[in-house]
């Protein structure tokens, strides 16, 4: 916007400076060597509109896709609400017949998600070693070996793809 500004100003400069050199009587070679300078700076004012015409037509075309994004997550969301509910449902079943803690259910629940274990220690507020404890609790409880187990646990099923093996 600011190379729009400086155009417009510089091309508005040639308009009135040459319209003050015909009124002085200035000669003609240098009126045209100042039109000259002034369609170039007219075709740059011009180029400098179309980019910003074509820039705002991205900004409003990557906002109406930003909206349907939006309003499909808001569909799947609403779709899946059910489905959310009894799966933490089942899964807070599950945890109760491993006997896990409320810090072990959270740790748990954290590792399905996909969070690292430092990322679930700061969101605890507590320490990395804390939590890798808390995880090895989990696994034996559960008789799982690990994470991607864990997570397989719970969402194998649910997803119906068909099987490799």
């Amino acid at each position: 916007m600011r190379n729009l500004i400086f155009f417009l100003v510089f091309t508005a400069f040639f308009v009135f400076d040459m319209s003050l050199d015909l009124k002085e009587g200035i000669p003609l070679f240098h009126i045209w060597h100042e039109a000259a300078l002034f369609f170039v700076s007219l075709i740059a004012t011009i180029w400098q509109l179309s980019v910003i015409v074509q820039k705002n037509k991205r900004i409003n075309s990557l906002h109406l896709e930003l909206l349907e994004t939006k309003n499909s997550y808001q569909e799947w969301k609403a779709k899946t609400h059910s489905s959310a509910q009894q799966l933490g449902q089942m899964i807070e079943s599950e945890f109760g017949l491993w006997h896990l803690s409320q810090s072990e259910k959270d740790v748990a629940l954290l590792l399905i998600k996909g969070f690292s274990m430092k990322e679930i220690a700061d969101l605890r507020h507590t320490h990395e070693k804390t939590v890798r404890q808390q995880a090895t609790n989990i696994y034996k409880k559960s008789g799982l070996s690990g994470r991607q187990e864990l997570a397989a646990f719970f969402l194998e099923d649910m997803l119906n793809f068909p099987t490799l093996c």
